[in-house]
């Protein structure tokens, strides 16, 4: 709790959006209901870091790099890294490695976790951390054992299928980063630094799949929005809309509606906001649903100075999708710019009893109280 605490306030690379963490939070539930130890409580977040990794801390909190996200050619793929993480978790490896060594107080480890945070793109970083912290005993616990890994495989791939997944997503994307490591030798990616890939473990994942039949899985919308929200991010506002406007013109995509999407996060970075809503607009006329849809549309409403009808939108949006997280924390904000402020407590009260330990719901709540 201490390394997330560190990460959410202090860690500039750490990914502030409601979206992005409502979509991983949701992805990450369905594989770690089906999980080893489903009671146990996971948070997944996001590392705004082009780098291709993931990582897990004790306690069940998953980082993702949004690097990862963006490569990942399908939603399973996305979903068996996110297995592999979780059965780390369940298996207590980082715990049981880390207390294997008698001479860690709980200061190491809490230093070892912020070792873990710079080792996600830059080992030579998280050297640096590990000596300033005076926890050297640390660099050998930054990767797993090849025990744990086989471990993690074979319970992250019966997670993966029991999850509704095309296990062979698990696999097949780490044979595609096999392979990008071999054409620039030296220089594997951060996953495969902390995350050791041997033949053996390769050709296990890869037999396992070839026992099963093969089940085509279709990609959630939630995927495609997300991928493309993160893409739209990417450069500067001007090559960001060129970008989509060429996908959309070539029809290169795999969704329209995504991609109309993320034309649309591109307009709003160019601060055009009339173009932003018709790409929603055009997008939500495909009977494209989605929560992040509907929330975007109503933080347009409000950039326009239209509050009453962007509020409106987020409840219509809550009734539709009462368990969406993002959805909750934009209609309390847009209450508190709005200057509403005892319906934003009002608010902000009620979801806490729910969510207890939702922090950005305590944040709310303070702000509306100040």
């Amino acid at each position: 709790q201490q390394i997330m605490n560190q990460i959410r306030w202090r860690e500039p690379s750490y990914l502030d959006d409601p979206d992005v963490e409502t979509y991983l939070n949701q992805l990450g539930g369905r594989l770690v209901a089906v999980s080893s130890d489903p009671v146990l409580g996971f948070q997944f977040f996001a590392i705004d870091d082009p780098s291709i990794n993931a990582f897990a801390m004790p306690g069940g909190f998953i980082g993702v790099h949004t690097g990862l996200i963006l490569s990942a050619q399908t939603e399973s793929e996305l979903a068996g890294v996110l297995a592999h993480e979780v059965s780390h978790v369940t298996q207590r490896h980082i715990a049981r490695q880390v207390f294997q060594s008698k001479k860690l107080s709980m200061a190491s480890m809490v230093s070892m976790g912020l070792a873990l945070l710079a080792a996600r793109s830059s080992p030579q970083g998280a050297v640096g951390a590990i000596t300033a912290s005076q926890a050297g005993v640390m660099s050998a616990q930054l990767a797993y054992s090849r025990d744990f890994e086989r471990e993690a495989d074979r319970l992250g791939f019966d997670t993966l299928r029991s999850g509704g997944f095309d296990p062979g997503g698990m696999p097949g994307f780490f044979e595609r980063l096999q392979q990008s490591s071999r054409l620039y030798e030296n220089n594997a990616t951060a996953y495969l630094r902390t995350h050791p890939l041997s033949g053996e473990r390769m050709a296990d994942m890869q037999n396992r799949d070839q026992t099963l039949p093969y089940k085509q899985v279709a990609d959630s919308q939630d995927f495609q929005l997300v991928r493309a929200k993160l893409r739209a991010q990417l450069g500067s506002a001007t090559d960001a809309v060129k970008d989509f406007e060429g996908l959309l013109r070539d029809r290169k995509f795999a969704s329209e509606g995504a991609i109309r999407f993320g034309l649309a996060i591109a307009y709003l970075r160019a601060r055009n906001w009339t173009a932003a809503e018709r790409e929603l607009l055009a997008a939500r006329q495909m009977k494209f649903s989605s929560a992040m849809l509907e929330r975007q549309l109503a933080e347009v409403k409000l950039i326009k100075g239209e509050a009453d009808v962007g509020l409106a939108l987020y409840r219509e949006a809550i009734l539709r999708y009462p368990l969406n997280m993002a959805l909750l924390y934009g209609y309390g904000q847009a209450l508190i710019a709005a200057r509403r402020f005892p319906e934003a407590l009002k608010f902000a009260e009620a979801q806490v009893q729910t969510y207890a330990q939702d922090v950005r719901l305590h944040k709310m709540r303070a702000e509306s109280f100040a």
